[in-house]
C-alpha cells in the first residue's frame, strides 16, 4: 500500500489521498455521512484528476452542470486537468476554466470540503476527446 495523507476541516469532513508510483486516489468523507466517497484518481504522468460521472446520477439539473470539490481544485499541485468521463464521452477539462467560469450554488454549507463548483456541460462539451477515425 503507498503512501496516505489525511486532511481534516473546520466541521469534520475528511479528505484521504493514497499515493502509489504513478497515481493517487481521492475520497471523501462528509462529517455529516458515515461513508467515504471516491472523488477520482490523479494520474501524475499526464496530470490529470479523472472523475467519473453519470448523469442520471451526478449532473445538476437546475444548471445543468456537474459539481466539483473546489478544495480539491483550488489547492491542486499534482494535476491540472480534470479528465471527466460519463456515459457519453470523455472531457479534458483544464483545472482553471473549473476554477474561473465555474459558479457556486447556494446550498447550505458550513464551508470546509463540502464546497462545491459547477461547470454547465455545454463548457465542459467544449473540451470532448474525440476518438481517432
Amino acid at each position: 500500500m503507498g503512501q496516505r495523507f489525511t486532511l481534516k476541516d473546520k466541521v469534520g469532513n475528511i479528505i484521504v489521498s493514497t499515493h502509489e508510483a504513478s497515481t493517487a486516489t481521492l475520497k471523501l468523507k462528509l462529517a455529516s455521512e458515515k461513508y467515504f466517497r471516491s472523488v477520482g484518481s490523479i494520474n501524475f504522468d499526464n496530470r490529470q484528476l479523472q472523475v467519473m460521472r453519470e448523469r442520471d446520477k451526478h449532473l445538476f439539473r437546475k444548471f445543468n452542470a456537474y459539481g466539483f470539490n473546489h478544495h480539491i481544485l483550488a489547492n491542486a499541485i499534482l494535476f491540472d486537468y480534470v479528465l471527466v468521463k460519463d456515459e457519453y464521452g470523455l472531457y479534458n477539462v483544464p483545472r482553471q476554466v473549473i476554477l474561473t467560469q465555474g459558479k457556486f450554488m447556494n446550498f447550505t454549507n458550513h464551508g470546509g470540503f463540502e464546497l462545491q463548483i459547477f461547470l454547465p456541460l455545454p463548457e465542459i462539451e467544449k473540451y470532448k476527446i474525440q476518438s481517432p477515425l
